[in-house]
């Protein structure tokens, strides 16, 4: 793969620090903070009473905070909720301001120049690291990759390094992610599904035995007594579709002469003649599966998932 490294201004950072922070966000989220190991980054969910989600997000341990990536629409919705209840702890919740910048890239040789910022950088998946200059997770799934959050003087070093790179754009991390299998949350579809209709629990998002937090007895329910009906799916059209794909956008599935609604799309990219998108879909559809865009008639296939969801 040709080393990429692009700016993803739409992801942003909720920071929260203070002495409390441990116990507060233990209390918040679907993974366990209290043996939260900082040289590993986790994926994780914030819900709601009824279990639907917020966000899904990065979580990082950095210096004295707990660092939570995410799209801007989940870092607002979180963020507000992270307030409401934060005021019953000693917590500080923050947005990261602009002098950081969220970046993300892949390849060899970003992998190689990395080592100019992050000597202690690893190829292993989900390992953190983090120094003066912010912090990056390397991802070692469906591809090697890394995300970036950086400072005003690791960015500004970066920059220099990462000049002769061909320039892409945000799709090409987008991409990526989409074929790892790993759905974020746009507004159109935040408070709508539980964690295991974004396959949480097949990527290490979900901590059963981690004991109370906002949704935990729905998600547990849902789990213990088998009624989830949804998984998250990768589906591929082998062309550029020229209208953007928005997310909240309805798929139709062919029954019997007829075509009824099939899932809901949560993100999508198209580059080089390919497009992809990420759907939550009835768990029982399987690999070779068409199904189509009700508002453009296009088809997609459903292709494998990078993990097992049994």
């Amino acid at each position: 793969m040709e080393s990429f490294l692009v700016e993803l201004p739409d992801m942003k950072v909720l920071s929260i620090s203070g002495p409390q922070r441990n116990e507060y966000l233990h209390g918040q989220i679907t993974v366990d903070t209290k043996s939260f190991d900082s040289a590993h980054a986790r994926i994780g969910a914030h819900c709601d009473f009824k279990g639907k989600m917020w966000s899904i997000f990065f979580l990082t341990q950095f210096e004295e905070s707990y660092h939570l990536l995410m799209p801007s629409d989940s870092a607002e919705q979180s963020f507000i909720q992270f307030k409401k209840y934060g005021v019953f702890s000693k917590v500080d919740i923050q947005t990261l301001d602009s002098n950081w910048h969220v970046l993300g890239g892949a390849g060899q040789q970003l992998k190689h120049d990395l080592y100019a910022l992050f000597p202690d950088l690893r190829d292993t998946h989900l390992s953190h690291c983090a120094n003066e200059f912010g912090e990056v997770i390397t991802f070692n799934d469906d591809n090697l990759r890394f995300l970036l959050t950086l400072n005003a003087m690791g960015y500004e070093r970066m920059q220099k390094i990462a000049s002769s790179y061909k320039i892409k754009t945000p799709n090409a991390w987008k991409m990526l992610e989409i074929s790892a299998g790993i759905g974020l949350l746009a507004s159109p579809c935040i408070a709508e599904f539980v964690p295991q209709m974004f396959n949480l629990q097949a990527l290490n998002g979900i901590d059963f035995n981690k004991g109370c937090y906002m949704g935990q007895e729905v998600v547990a329910r849902t789990k213990f007594l088998g009624k989830n009906k949804r998984a998250l799916y990768i589906l591929e059209a082998n062309s550029s579709i020229s209208a953007d794909i928005e997310a909240g956008a309805t798929l139709e599935k062919a029954i019997d002469e007829n075509w009824r609604r099939g899932g809901t799309v949560v993100e999508s990219a198209s580059m080089d003649n390919k497009t992809l998108i990420l759907a939550v879909l009835a768990n029982d559809t399987e690999v070779g599966d068409v199904l189509r865009l009700k508002s453009s008639l296009d088809a997609f296939t459903v292709k494998a998932l990078p993990y097992s969801l049994s």
